[in-house]
């Protein structure tokens, strides 16, 4: 307490102080423009949402919100985990829910090491991920199986 009075006497302001007053300051600044009818439409529909109290708005925002930057960020570091590995599938499609990463792979008959790749990389997915509530899921064909991708996933382009 001594040293935050002294730090304020000498003009320093704390990491603390500075985010909530650029908070405060942005916060202000979405006021004005909400009052002049010139604020996006999205951030409009959250303050709308905030000032009316409507929770379930709210809470629907905030898991859409997760799941768009958990999913991405589980997307990002399972193709990091392939990339690391130098070898590819022949095929991998991929299908996202809100919760969930469902993989589609084809790979040649009896690589062992690619099937090996694809199962660790579902591994430290599913390690790091599933105390947040994700998870991902693999299917792994070989290409003698025939079988074709499900209409519901979607196909990843590996070159």
């Amino acid at each position: 307490m001594v040293a935050d009075n002294i730090n304020k006497d000498q003009g320093q302001i704390s990491d603390t102080e500075a985010w909530f007053d650029s908070l405060v300051s942005n916060i202000r600044y979405d006021q004005v423009l909400l009052e002049n009818e010139i604020l996006e439409e999205e951030k409009k529909k959250i303050y709308d949402a905030l000032i009316k109290g409507d929770q379930d708005f709210m809470h629907n925002y905030a898991r859409q919100s997760s799941s768009a930057f958990y999913i991405t960020k589980m997307v990002e570091t399972y193709f990091k985990e392939l990339v690391k590995s130098k070898s590819k599938p022949n095929k991998i499609a991929l299908e996202l829910s809100n919760s969930k990463i469902l993989v589609w792979a084809e790979i040649t008959e009896d690589d062992d090491s690619m099937e090996d790749v694809l199962i660790l990389a579902e591994a430290k997915i599913n390690s790091f991920f599933s105390k947040y509530g994700f998870h991902i899921s693999s299917t792994i064909v070989e290409k003698s199986d025939g079988l074709e991708i499900p209409k519901h996933y979607k196909n990843v382009a590996i070159s």
